[in-house]
């Protein structure tokens, strides 16, 4: 037994100072990464509970139409300090809202612009581009609304990116391009959205030359593509 014991304590020994600094090495690496870990989720939980306090606070002002220096500079350190929480682009898309309430769309434009290109949530992305166009069409600055709303989305928010081109196309003159941009609009609208004022949209950008019976087929061949999607 003894023998034994002194062979099995030789084999040991013989495999430490072989191994042992690598064993170590690989022990506090695995501690240091676990501990990493939890301190990261630690982190972002800290985060996320001082974002959602600042966002309340910001929410709350806004709803009140209470919004002074101090809750703007909220929303600044949101967007530079909380960047990585949901908070962030709320309160962006937020207060980008609040000032076209008021009317102010060059205090409006940045914020939705920043909202539009880091909110964490591409739904919340989407919607902040949507409206961000809307203010540069407001703006006078058609081209670059379009150009928005040629970006990248989730596709559940084709017929509101195409519909607000269509709008902007017919403004311009273009009624080709809106008839077409109403069409895509028509064609991946939701089941459960009303269908007849695109479709009154549809209808009245058709191009010159074209017969309403085009038009009315154009409205039914999306009504039929909304049936078969559904």
């Amino acid at each position: 037994m003894a023998q034994l014991e002194n062979e099995e304590f030789d084999t040991a020994r013989r495999w430490w100072r072989k191994n042992g600094t690598a064993a170590i090495v690989g022990i506090v690496i695995g501690v240091v990464v676990l501990a990493g870990w939890y301190g990261w989720h630690w982190y972002q939980a800290r985060q996320n509970n001082q974002a959602a306090d600042m966002y309340a606070q910001v929410s709350n002002g806004i709803g009140q139409g209470n919004v002074t220096g101090g809750m703007v500079n909220l929303v600044n350190t949101l967007q530079s300090d909380y960047a990585g929480t949901p908070y962030a682009g709320a309160a962006a898309l937020a207060l980008g809202g609040y000032y076209v309430d008021q009317g102010q769309l060059d205090k409006a434009a940045p914020r939705l612009d920043w909202a539009a290109n880091n909110a964490q949530d591409k739904g919340m992305r989407a919607i902040a581009t949507v409206r961000d166009a809307r203010i540069r069409w407001a703006q006078n600055k058609p081209d670059a609304a379009l150009k928005l709303l040629d970006g990248d989305h989730p596709p559940a928010f084709d017929a509101l990116f195409a519909e607000l081109a269509g709008d902007i196309h017919l403004a311009q003159g273009d009624r080709q391009a809106a008839h077409a941009a109403f069409r895509k609009a028509l064609d991946r609208l939701p089941s459960d959205v009303p269908r007849q004022p695109l479709t009154e949209k549809l209808q009245s950008s058709a191009p010159a030359g074209a017969t309403s019976s085009d038009a009315d087929s154009a409205s039914d061949s999306a009504s039929n593509n909304a049936s078969d999607a559904s």
